[in-house]
C-alpha cells in the first residue's frame, strides 16, 4: 500500500523502505531545500488537534521528499507553537517569515489567529494554507483582502447545501433546525430561512438557544411541530445537549449534527445516544465503503496505512476527517512548488491554476475567487453506525449513509 502511494506520487521507491529511511531524507543535508511553515495551536485549546496536524504533515513531507523533494530542494517543515495564543500567533509568523525565510505557510487552526496574522502574509506575500474552519479569511469585503490565502477544510454553507439537498431526496420537507444563538448558529438560521423553499422544505421549525439556557422545553416544543429531520448547529458541549435531550424524549428521528465538531469527542461525550448521528463529512471514517471506482479510495487507504501502521500515531491519536485537510493543504503546496517554484507570485498563481487535486480530504480545484476550491462532490454524508463500551468509555462504528 505504502508503495502504491508513492507510486502513484510518480517516485519509484521500495515497498520495504523503511521509516528510518524516509527520515533521513527529511534531513537531506547534502541538498539545497525549502522551508514550509507549520503555525499550529501545540499547547493551548485545540492542542490535540495541533499535534495531530504536525504528525500528518511530517508523513507529508516525508513522501514528498522521498519522492525528490519540490523543485529540486528537500522540503523542511518549520514547525512553531502558537499556544491558543493570537498575539503569540502574529510573533511567530514574523519569525517564519523573517527569520526562517518560509516559501509558505500551513495553518493556524482557529479563527482569531487566522485573521490577526492574515495581513502579515498578504504584505509579505507569503501563501498561507489556513486550516480554520471560519470563512471569512477568505470571503473579502470587511474581512480584509485574501490575495494571498487559502483554506481547505470544509466551507459551511457547502454543509448545509448538502444537508438540504440530502434532505430532499429523502422526501423530508419538514426541517426541526436548533441553533446557538451565536454567529455559529446565526448563520445557518440566515441560510435555511433564506434557502428552505427552493429545497422543498413545507415548515421550517427553528428553536435557537443561549449557552446556559435549559434546552429541554425548546426541544419539546420542535417536536410538536412533527418534523422529519432534526438539524442541530452548534459546538460541543451543547451539541451534545441536543442528542441526549432529543434522544431521551423517546425521538428516533435523523440528527445532523455541525461539521466542525470533534467527531470522537461528540461520540465520547453522547454515548449511545449518538447512534444515526449525522454529519457531512469527507470520506476518511467511512473509505472502506466507497465504490472502488472512487478515486480517492486507493489515496484515503495509503494514507491509513502510513498513520496507523507505519508511523503507528493512532497509539496516540486516533486518525480523524480533520487530518485529510492537514494531507492536502502540503502536498497541494508541494504539486504547486513542481510547477512552478517556489517565489511569490509565481508560487501563488501556481496554487490558484489548480484545477483537479485528487487528495485524501477531498478534490480540489482553485481560482483567483475561489481560494477554498473543495469539491462538494467529494464530500460524503455518514453516520454514527454503532456506539460499545462500558459507560466511561465509548467506540464508534461508521458507515456511508448514502
Amino acid at each position: 500500500m505504502r508503495g502504491n502511494l508513492l507510486r502513484r506520487l510518480g517516485v519509484v521507491v521500495p515497498i520495504l523502505v523503511s521509516v528510518a529511511l524516509l527520515s533521513s531524507v527529511r534531513v537531506g543535508l547534502a541538498r539545497p531545500r525549502v522551508k514550509i511553515g507549520l503555525l499550529l495551536d501545540l499547547s493551548g485549546k485545540t492542542g490535540e488537534i495541533g499535534r495531530g496536524a504536525q504528525r500528518v504533515s511530517e508523513i507529508a513531507v516525508d513522501v514528498v521528499n522521498a519522492q525528490g523533494g519540490a523543485f529540486g530542494r528537500i522540503v523542511e517543515l518549520v514547525v512553531l507553537d502558537t499556544q491558543g495564543d493570537p498575539a503569540l500567533g502574529k510573533d511567530r509568523v514574523r519569525e517564519l517569515i523573517s527569520e526562517e525565510r518560509v516559501a509558505a505557510v500551513v495553518g493556524p487552526l482557529d479563527w482569531a489567529t487566522a485573521m490577526m496574522t492574515k495581513p502579515f502574509f498578504e504584505e509579505n506575500q507569503i501563501p498561507a494554507l489556513m486550516l480554520t474552519y471560519e470563512d471569512s479569511v477568505i470571503r473579502g469585503g470587511k474581512f480584509g483582502m485574501y490575495e494571498w490565502i487559502f483554506r481547505l477544510p470544509l466551507r459551511r454553507t457547502t454543509a448545509l447545501e448538502r444537508i438540504a439537498a440530502y434532505s430532499r431526496e429523502r422526501g423530508w420537507t419538514r426541517v426541526g433546525l436548533v441553533v446557538a444563538s451565536d454567529g455559529l448558529g446565526r448563520e445557518a438560521r440566515k441560510w435555511f430561512e433564506k434557502k428552505s423553499a427552493s429545497y422543498g422544505f413545507e415548515n421550517l421549525a427553528v428553536e435557537s438557544f443561549a449557552p446556559a439556557e435549559d434546552m429541554a422545553d425548546k426541544m419539546q416544543r420542535l417536536l410538536s411541530q412533527d418534523p422529519q429531520v432534526i438539524v442541530s448547529w452548534s459546538h460541543l458541549p451543547h451539541a451534545a445537549t441536543v442528542a441526549r435531550i432529543l434522544r431521551g424524549l423517546g425521538a428516533d428521528l435523523p440528527l445532523f449534527q455541525c461539521h466542525e465538531i470533534p467527531l470522537r469527542q461528540y461520540v465520547a461525550a453522547v454515548g449511545p445516544a449518538a447512534r444515526k448521528t449525522l454529519f457531512v463529512s469527507n470520506k476518511m471514517l467511512v473509505w472502506e465503503d466507497l465504490q472502488e471506482q472512487d478515486p480517492q479510495k486507493a489515496l484515503i487507504e495509503d494514507f491509513l496505512h502510513q498513520y496507523r501502521n507505519v508511523y503507528r500515531y493512532a497509539r496516540r491519536q486516533p486518525v480523524s476527517p480533520f487530518m485529510g485537510y492537514v494531507w492536502d493543504s502540503v502536498m497541494i503546496l508541494t504539486r504547486a512548488m513542481r510547477a512552478a517554484g517556489t517565489e511569490g507570485e509565481w508560487l501563488r498563481d501556481s496554487i490558484e491554476g489548480i484545477r483537479r487535486h485528487i487528495g485524501v480530504g477531498g478534490i480540489y480545484g482553485f481560482t483567483h475567487e475561489n481560494h477554498n476550491g473543495l469539491d462538494p462532490k467529494s464530500l460524503a454524508v455518514i453516520e454514527v453506525d454503532q456506539v460499545t463500551g462500558d459507560g466511561s468509555s465509548w467506540i464508534e462504528s461508521w458507515r456511508l449513509a448514502e
